[in-house]
């Protein structure tokens, strides 16, 4: 067990796993971005960076990489990662849409990664946060979580031109992949 994930998931209720990122959800989530299109993506929640690692291992070298962390150890852990496509935020997924725009005049985003523990978070921050997702997100746009319950699926099909779901069976605990298409 990662003794960090652990200690930041007791201390943290923002972290939602104990365990990182297992190579299959891993997987099923890159394969769900076409890299050749994918100028602009955002990760909410990239916790020790196993998923951010993975897109820009896949990312062209013009593209960027947002990633949304509040907790300081899981900062620090992606501080070790140099890659100049790489810009660390710290501050909450709810507040992605204004600081891409003020900060970075970004106003749309291709892809929108998330593993953020909605199930944590409050009925209202859990709507914002999908609603603003939605914004941020361009005419093509997607957003891609993986979840171990079924709660927000019914914002996503409700606020996304299609919404689908995947089971992961082979992760601890199994997970649901969703994914809403603009």
């Amino acid at each position: 067990m990662n003794n960090l994930l652990l200690k930041s998931f007791i201390k943290d209720k923002h972290v939602g796993a104990i365990f990182p990122s297992s190579k299959l959800i891993v997987k099923k989530i890159i394969d769900k971005i076409d890299f050749q299109k994918a100028k602009i993506i955002v990760e909410y929640g990239p916790g020790k960076g196993v998923i951010t690692k993975k897109l820009l291992d896949n990312m062209h070298d013009d593209a960027s990489l947002f990633v949304f962390e509040t907790n300081e150890q899981f900062i620090n852990d992606l501080l070790q990662i140099k890659d100049r496509r790489l810009i660390i935020i710290n501050t909450s997924a709810e507040n992605a849409r204004l600081v891409l725009k003020n900060r970075y005049e970004t106003e749309r985003v291709d892809y929108i990664v998330s593993t953020i523990p909605f199930t944590f978070l409050d009925r209202r921050m859990r709507r914002r946060i999908i609603y603003r997702t939605f914004t941020l997100l361009n005419e093509k746009g997607r957003f891609i979580t993986y979840q171990y319950s079924w709660l927000i699926f019914h914002l996503i099909n409700r606020k996304f031109k299609k919404a689908n779901w995947k089971f992961v069976l082979l992760n601890i605990p199994p997970a649901i992949i969703f994914e809403g298409i603009k």
